[in-house]
């Protein structure tokens, strides 16, 4: 593993954190469950075999220092999320993967601190795009199963402003090749046709399938950039 491999694979731990909430919430609803179980089922496999890799890559001891904390709160964390999915736990899910998501936010700054290429803080950035993916639709699934908390509307307000900068942050690079302005043009079309979707919910109109859809579309796309950014000569 290289260091830009690091960051992406530990990048994309925060993505699978909100990827199995999201998916513990949709099966709750019954709202296309067996692809729910599915993809709950293959993101909690993903994040145990990354979090290995990691642990024997770690090349400082502040990273397996955080990664070590990252595996202990997996153990609590995976365990609710494979129960039964009920209303009165969801919002302890949300919580518990909220928290697993900063601790790997915390090892993806160590990882591009340790690395000396320009392109690891956009490897980060195009990375935390597949996470903002699955947390809105998370946070907007939890809406529509009325799981009601304030910071949960802010928390969903924020993912879309941050998912809105950061996206304007990319387009910026000089770093980008003519394949990643194209593929940014694309995720950008589709965020601006979307976003106004993300917002009937304040009506009490919810359509979560359909946010689903949105949601899997957008995580691909990021995937795909953010391996265009791995892809890149070191700079």
């Amino acid at each position: 593993m290289t260091i830009d491999t690091a960051i992406n694979k530990a990048g994309m731990q925060r993505m699978l954190t909100q990827r199995i909430t999201k998916s513990y919430l949709l099966i709750g609803q019954d709202v296309a469950a067996d692809k729910a179980q599915k993809q709950l089922d293959s993101s909690m496999a993903l994040f145990e075999e990354h979090l290995g890799e990691l642990e024997e890559f770690s090349p400082t001891p502040a990273i397996t220092d955080a990664l070590q904390n990252i595996r202990r709160e997996w153990n609590k964390f995976r365990h609710l999320a494979i129960g039964s999915p009920e209303h009165h736990q969801a919002l302890s899910v949300i919580t518990d993967g909220s928290r697993l998501l900063e601790m790997c936010e915390n090892t993806v700054q160590l990882l591009e601190a340790h690395s000396s290429k320009g392109k690891g803080e956009l490897i980060n950035i195009s990375g935390r795009q597949r996470m903002l993916s699955q947390r809105i639709g998370m946070l907007y699934v939890a809406k529509s199963w009325k799981v009601t908390d304030e910071a949960l509307d802010k928390a969903f307000l924020q993912a879309l402003n941050d998912f809105d900068h950061a996206l304007q942050r990319l387009g910026t690079s000089p770093l980008n090749t003519s394949e990643i302005n194209q593929a940014l043009k694309e995720v950008t079309a589709q965020w601006e046709f979307s976003r106004s979707g993300f917002e009937l919910g304040e009506s009490g109109h919810y359509v979560p399938f359909v946010i689903q859809v949105t949601t899997e579309s957008m995580l691909k796309k990021m995937d795909k950039i953010t391996d265009l950014y791995v892809s890149l000569e070191a700079s």
